[in-house]
């Protein structure tokens, strides 16, 4: 009985150190005031995916991309997104999105298989137009960016620049922060 509560103890730990790491990150996330120029844009869309549509965090990390492609931060936007189901992927509604907003068709390039953010940067990996060694800057939310990056650095990338479509959001404990840390 010992050894299950150790475990139990352990865990819990665990538990409480990963929220209070990926919530001290939100807390003292400081936006850039200047962002390098990148190859690419690469966008991972949010939770509400997995239906096949848009949720309100996937919007606001394309309109963060579309708003860093118009200030000239890079020539592509890498939209990563799959679906869960029999709909077209998120992919697909995040470049819409992009389209009635005055991106070019040409400069969007889609990832739709993707169901992870760890498969979201593999399969970014291995799209041909996106050199792993060429900067980009990765669109997320500020709970998602620790992980968004480590997944995109094992996958291969070598200059990535986090860049949070909630730079000044704020500290809020919210259900993704919570599923985030956990």
């Amino acid at each position: 009985m010992g050894l299950i509560r150790w475990i139990f103890a352990i865990a819990v730990l665990a538990v409480w150190t990963s929220l209070i790491g990926t919530s001290l990150y939100v807390a003292m996330y400081e936006p850039k005031d200047a962002l390098p120029e990148g190859a690419a844009i690469v966008v991972v869309s949010g939770a509400q995916g997995e239906t096949g549509g848009m949720g309100p965090e996937t919007v606001a990390r394309v309109e963060r991309a579309i708003a860093l492609y118009e200030d000239g931060k890079a020539p592509k936007i890498v939209l990563s997104g799959g679906t869960a189901t029999s709909n077209a992927p998120v992919a697909e509604a995040m470049r819409d999105l992009a389209l009635e907003a005055g991106v070019p068709e040409d400069a969007l390039i889609l990832e739709g298989g993707s169901h992870s953010t760890l498969q979201n940067a593999i399969f970014t990996a291995d799209i041909a137009e996106i050199e792993k060694a060429a900067p980009i800057l990765l669109v997320s939310h500020r709970y998602h960016l620790p992980r968004a990056n480590a997944s995109f650095r094992w996958a291969g990338f070598t200059d990535v620049t986090n860049v949070a479509a909630d730079p000044a959001g704020g500290f809020q404990v919210t259900m993704p922060l919570l599923w985030e840390s956990v």
